[in-house]
């Protein structure tokens, strides 16, 4: 699959989360919305009929029980392995052809590091696995007014030829993201 087909399946289903799951933006307990993870498994939901059936949409997968060294470390769980936010393969293979995708996705940019580190960490663990595509999603999500307001951006890289955008790029043109943002705030309030 080329880059230019993997980023337009990847905001169809993005447009598809923040159309259908608006209410996943919005605070829930009057103070923050979904976590990360949340966000990611609806992201993976949507983007499931939208790539091929040979390939596996995973949250979580470690094949290898392996720990990872420093310099492929994301974020650790309690047994210091990295749990991407979703990954595209084929499970129980090795290998660039059997990896498509690895994700990352920050919500809220007062609770993560700079995306500069996380797009690097990103890289790390796409060399480290030979995942043929890393993308960093930053939704940079805030809240105006108990409103959620996105604005999508994303910083790919590719296997063979590192980084493909040389600084994070809007997913969205603004009329685009505005529009999207409207109809989903629109069919969450008829709910």
């Amino acid at each position: 699959m080329q880059l230019a087909d993997l980023q337009a399946r990847v905001r169809i289903a993005l447009t598809n989360t923040i159309a259908n799951e608006w209410t996943l933006f919005t605070p829930s307990s009057g103070s923050s919305s979904a976590s990360e993870r949340t966000i990611a498994f609806h992201l993976g939901w949507n983007l499931r009929p939208l790539v091929e059936e040979a390939w596996d949409i995973d949250a979580e997968y470690d094949r290898s029980g392996m720990v990872l060294e420093k310099a492929v470390k994301l974020e650790d769980d309690e047994a210091g392995r990295r749990i991407p936010d979703l990954i595209v393969h084929r499970r129980g293979r090795l290998g660039p052809e059997e990896n498509l995708l690895i994700l990352e996705l920050t919500a809220d940019r007062e609770t993560r590091g700079t995306s500069a580190g996380d797009f690097t960490r990103a890289v790390a663990i796409q060399r480290r696995f030979g995942y043929r595509y890393a993308v960093l999603l930053d939704l940079h999500l805030t809240l105006d007014a108990d409103s959620p307001k996105l604005a999508p951006t994303w910083h790919w890289a590719t296997l063979e030829g590192g980084p493909a955008t040389i600084d994070p790029e809007d997913v969205y043109l603004p009329d685009v993201l505005d529009d999207v943002a409207a109809r989903a705030a629109r069919a969450a309030h008829r709910r």
